[in-house]
């Protein structure tokens, strides 16, 4: 459908194409030898590229205040490896995650693949409302559901774009730690803040001395998500098992693009090019702002994003966002509706709506579209 002439596609959660570092990559490929590029053509090993692992320990102690005593790093193909890997190694037969509402439709996919239930968690423009969440979990668990993870988006989460305050990470850890229950943090999007500085927006695992978070980077939007190269951090009993079964999922990450991401890193290019894309992402996400200001109905409602790629919008209760879809498509304009991001049993009036791949006028003409197909139904 994304490729249906004339359709205006706000559905994909992709980065700007226009902007991918072509260059740069082009540049680290031809300053190769022939000794690298044997390397980065034959098999590796499962945990990854050594140079790499220590890179990213690296970074992950300089760039996000991680504690890495006790800690390991794991390279995955791409997080939602990453996120299949750590639901096959947490989860039993109807165990549980407990997942903000709304979540990712790839995490959610992957708990249940493996058999897991969700205990939806709400929030609010501060992230997932904590007051109450102990009591949820003990009541879950008093009907015999054992709680085995609690995963969290913590900056500009994907679909909703809200970003967990960080009293509230402080607070999550502390149930965490009293419950015993790992936090799985997936943080591809805590490089592309519009305001602030970054230590506005630290990992849980930043704060987490008990090795209770179970960390998951990318570089999907911060070199390529063609490139397939993500990462874990955790307790090194804990990634030995996740390395155990990632020899059954695929052996090994390319080893080609682990070599790019590490060159990527050590030339500078990964911190030039965030910084390049934060103003660009910024300005498209003014223009869907703005844009939701002129042409949506009084009775709809949306989020106002700090950063990454995505707004959730909230429609009145009565109406479906599949019923809505269905319409939008005539009048040119798609989105992902709100169902696929949500647990069993929730209400689907809502819409995903995402800038990150869209010039500024296709984003305005495509809420323009929108809103005149809202206008209607209400």
């Amino acid at each position: 459908m994304a490729n249906t002439p004339g359709l205006i596609s706000m559905a994909g959660g992709m980065p700007d194409s226009e902007n991918l570092p072509f260059e740069e990559i082009k540049e680290i490929i031809n300053g190769w030898d022939t000794s690298k590029a044997r390397v980065g053509l034959q098999y590796g090993t499962t945990k990854g590229y050594t140079p790499l692992l220590e890179t990213i320990r690296e970074r992950m102690e300089e760039k996000k205040r991680i504690p890495m005593r006790g800690q390991d790093v794991i390279i995955t193909t791409g997080s939602q490896q990453a996120l299949a890997l750590v639901s096959k190694v947490l989860l039993n037969d109807d165990e549980i995650i407990c997942v903000e509402v709304p979540s990712f439709i790839g995490a959610i996919a992957s708990f249940y693949s493996f058999h897991g239930k969700l205990l939806g968690i709400p929030v609010d423009d501060e992230g997932m409302i904590i007051e109450g969440l102990d009591e949820r979990i003990e009541e879950s668990e008093k009907l015999g559901k054992k709680v085995k993870g609690i995963y969290v988006i913590p900056n500009f989460s994907n679909p909703s774009g809200i970003t967990l305050t960080q009293e509230r990470r402080k607070k999550l850890l502390q149930i965490s730690v009293q419950k015993n229950i790992p936090i799985i943090e997936d943080d591809p999007y805590g490089d592309l803040y519009f305001y602030g500085k970054y230590e506005d927006y630290l990992p849980i695992k930043s704060l987490d001395s008990s090795g209770n978070v179970i960390y998951l980077g990318t570089f999907s939007k911060v070199l390529s998500p063609g490139i397939r190269v993500g990462w874990i951090v955790a307790e090194k009993m804990l990634v030995e098992k996740l390395e155990l079964q990632k020899q059954s999922f695929d052996a090994c990450t390319s080893p080609l693009c682990q070599i790019i991401a590490l060159d990527y890193i050590r030339k500078g290019f990964i911190d030039g090019y965030v910084e390049k894309m934060k103003p660009i992402y910024r300005a498209k996400r003014d223009a869907i702002l703005e844009a939701m200001e002129a042409y949506m109905p009084d009775k709809v409602s949306w989020t106002k994003p700090n950063g990454g790629l995505f707004v959730w919008i909230t429609l009145p209760e009565s109406m479906n966002s599949e019923h809505v879809f269905k319409e939008a498509v005539k009048n040119e304009v798609a989105f992902v509706t709100g169902d696929a991001f949500l647990p069993e049993g929730h209400p689907n009036n809502y819409i995903r709506l995402t800038y990150g791949d869209l010039p500024l006028e296709t984003i305005k003409r495509g809420v323009r579209k929108l809103g005149e197909v809202l206008k209607k139904m209400l």
